[in-house]
C-alpha cells in the first residue's frame, strides 16, 4: 500500500476544499466562511451570507442569506461546547426547500470559552456520528419546523400551526371554506384565534391582504360602520349593500359580530339575501352565538344568514398536546424581532404549559411567553422565567377554573338583563331612544326597566 500523500494546505484550505458542505461561526454566531460546495447546495453565493448572523427561529421561506442563516442557528448543548446535530430546513433562491441535518463541533480556548463552531451539512436520510448526538434543547424547534411543512405541503400556508386532530379537523374545514364563496361564522372562546383563522380562509381562498377589509364592531362607532358597511350610492335600491361590492374577490372580516348595532345587523341579514356582486362576509362571534339571539345581541335572521358554514375553534385546553409546540411558535416570532434570542425550553418549562388551564387561551399563551422571553439570557426558557400565576397551577394537573355559588335564576336573569342594559346605554352614548333600539324593545318598555332595575336618571330625556 503506498504511503498516504502528504498535504501543505491549512485546515481552513482543506475544509474549503472538502466535498461535504461545510460552514463556520463565530462566536457571536455570525457566518465567518461556506465552502463551495455550501454554495452549490444554497444556491448563494459566499459573499452574500458570510457576516449574516443566525437568530434561533426556522426559515421564514423567502429564500434569501438572512433566511439561509436562520437555518444554520446552532442547538443549545454546541453553544455549550458539547457537539451536537439538529434538522434544518434550506430554502433555495428559486423557492426549492429540502430538509438536513447540521452537525455542529464546537471550538472552544483554554478556558473554556467558545472560538467558534464547524458545521457540517448532512442528507436528511444521512446520521450523524455517535458524538454527534441529536439536539435535546432544539427539539421543539424541530417539531415546529416539520410541523410547517407537513401544512405547507398540504394546504399551502404554514401559518396556521398545529399538530393535533382537533387542529388537523380545523385546517381541512378550512381548505373546505376557501372553496366556497359563502358566508362563514368563527365562533370560540376569546383569545382561540377567531380572526386569525379567518384571515387565513381568505388567504387560501385565493386573495390577499388589499382585498380583505377588517371592521371591529366593538371599537368602531356606528356611524363609521354604517359606512363602511353599506354603500349609499344608489338611494333608490330596495336593500343596501355592503361596501366592496364588487365581485372581485374581496372580503369583509366582521367582529365581533353581536356587537354590531341591531339596525345594522338586520341591514346586513337583508343584504346577504341577496347573492349578487357582494363581497364575501367572514364573521367572529365570540361564545355562544345561539345563547346570544336568545339575548337578543344577535338577530336571528343574521345568525340563520351567516350560519352556512360555522367553524367552532377549540380552547386551548382542549389541544394540551400542542401547547409546546405553540409556545415554540410564539417564541420563534420573538426571535424574529432581533435582541434576545432564546432557543426552546425546558422539559420542567413545557410541563408548566402543560399544566396551566389557559382561561385566555391562544392570546394568554402568547403573553406568557413573551414575558417568558424577555427573563434571563439561558438558551432555553425555564421553569423559573414563567410568571408565577402560571407555575402555581404546577401542582394541580389540569385545572379547571371553580364554578361559582349556585344563585337564584331570577337573580341570574336580572343581572344579565342588567348588563345588556348597560352595553345599550354605552353604546348610545346614554341615549335611551337609541338603547331601546339597540336592545329591540320599545322606548317606554325600557324606560319601565330602567326604573324597576334602579338605574339612575331614569327621567333624563337624553
Amino acid at each position: 500500500m503506498p504511503p498516504p500523500r502528504s498535504s501543505n494546505l491549512r485546515p481552513e484550505q482543506l475544509w474549503q476544499a472538502a466535498r461535504e458542505p461545510l460552514f463556520w461561526l463565530d462566536p457571536d454566531l455570525r457566518v465567518v466562511w461556506v465552502n463551495p460546495a455550501f454554495e452549490t447546495l444554497a444556491g448563494i453565493p459566499a459573499d452574500a451570507v458570510v457576516g449574516v448572523s443566525c437568530p434561533a427561529h426556522g426559515p421564514s421561506g423567502e429564500g434569501d442569506a438572512a433566511d439561509l442563516a436562520a437555518a444554520l442557528s446552532p442547538p443549545p448543548e454546541a453553544l455549550a461546547g458539547r457537539a451536537a446535530s439538529t434538522a434544518a430546513v434550506f430554502v433555495r433562491p428559486d423557492g426549492a426547500r429540502s430538509r438536513r441535518v447540521l452537525a455542529f463541533l464546537p471550538f472552544s480556548d483554554a478556558q473554556g470559552g467558545l472560538l467558534g463552531l464547524l458545521g457540517r451539512v448532512l442528507a436528511a436520510d444521512e446520521s450523524p456520528s455517535p458524538s454527534e448526538p441529536e439536539s435535546e434543547g432544539q427539539r421543539l424547534r424541530v417539531l415546529l419546523m416539520d410541523a410547517r411543512e407537513a401544512i405547507r405541503k398540504r394546504y399551502g400556508i404554514d401559518s396556521l400551526v398545529g399538530a393535533g386532530p382537533l387542529h388537523r379537523r380545523l385546517l381541512e374545514q378550512l381548505r373546505v371554506a376557501a372553496t366556497v364563496r359563502r358566508p362563514v361564522l368563527f365562533v370560540g372562546e376569546p383569545g382561540v384565534g377567531k380572526r386569525h383563522v379567518a384571515r387565513a380562509v381568505h388567504q387560501l381562498g385565493g386573495g390577499d391582504a388589499a382585498t380583505l377589509r377588517a371592521l371591529d364592531c366593538e371599537a368602531l362607532p356606528a356611524a363609521i360602520l354604517d359606512r363602511e358597511l353599506f354603500v349609499p350610492d344608489d338611494p333608490d335600491a330596495p336593500l343596501a349593500r355592503p361596501r366592496l361590492a364588487a365581485a372581485d374577490g374581496s372580503s369583509l372580516l366582521i367582529g365581533d359580530l353581536p356587537a354590531l348595532p341591531r339596525d345594522l345587523q338586520a341591514k346586513l341579514a337583508a343584504a346577504l339575501d341577496d347573492d349578487a356582486g357582494r363581497v364575501r362576509i367572514l364573521a367572529v362571534a365570540t361564545g355562544d352565538p345561539e345563547a346570544a339571539v336568545r339575548a337578543e345581541t344577535l338577530r336571528e335572521d343574521l345568525f340563520l344568514a351567516l350560519s352556512i358554514f360555522v367553524i367552532h375553534l377549540p380552547s386551548l385546553r382542549d389541544r394540551r398536546d400542542e401547547i409546546p409546540l405553540l409556545a415554540q411558535n410564539f417564541l420563534e416570532r420573538l426571535n424574529r424581532r432581533g435582541g434576545g434570542q432564546r432557543s426552546g425550553f425546558t422539559r420542567a418549562a413545557e410541563e408548566v404549559l402543560t399544566s396551566y388551564h389557559w382561561p385566555g387561551n391562544l392570546r394568554e399563551l402568547a403573553r406568557v411567553v413573551e414575558h417568558a422571553h424577555g427573563r434571563g439570557g439561558a438558551s432555553l426558557i425555564a421553569a423559573d422565567d414563567l410568571p408565577a400565576a402560571i407555575r402555581g397551577h404546577l401542582a394541580e394537573a389540569y385545572p379547571a377554573p371553580k364554578p361559582p355559588p349556585p344563585r337564584p335564576l331570577d337573580e341570574v336573569l336580572v343581572d344579565v338583563e342588567r348588563q345588556l342594559i348597560e352595553n345599550a346605554l354605552a353604546r348610545s352614548r346614554r341615549n335611551k331612544s337609541r338603547a331601546a333600539e339597540i336592545l329591540g324593545v320599545s322606548r317606554p318598555r325600557l324606560y319601565r326597566r330602567l326604573k324597576e332595575l334602579g338605574f339612575p336618571d331614569v327621567d333624563d330625556e337624553g
